[in-house]
């Protein structure tokens, strides 16, 4: 599935998407992934233009949507702030 493809499903339907197609669509746009150490479930991703961070849980299922939503919402801070430079 195309780049884009995946980000318009993702924004259309934020109640149904796997840590894997996030998590590629995040490291596309630039973003860097950390795990903290110890095992957590809870993988960050951070990126050099953005003050904030990103925290996503990987479990089998599906992101819960409050987590996809902050992930659109850095991406848009991300797309707006390339958009002035």
């Amino acid at each position: 599935m195309k780049k884009e493809k995946i980000f318009d499903r993702i924004r259309n339907n934020p109640k149904a998407v796997r840590f894997e197609e996030l998590k590629k669509v995040l490291t596309d746009v630039g973003f860097e992934e950390r795990q903290p150490k110890g095992g957590s479930s809870h993988y960050i991703y951070c990126h050099v233009s953005l003050d904030r961070i990103v925290v996503l849980t990987r479990k089998p299922n599906t992101l819960p949507e409050y987590q996809v939503k902050d992930a659109l919402r850095a991406i848009e801070l991300l797309e707006r702030a390339n958009e002035k430079e």
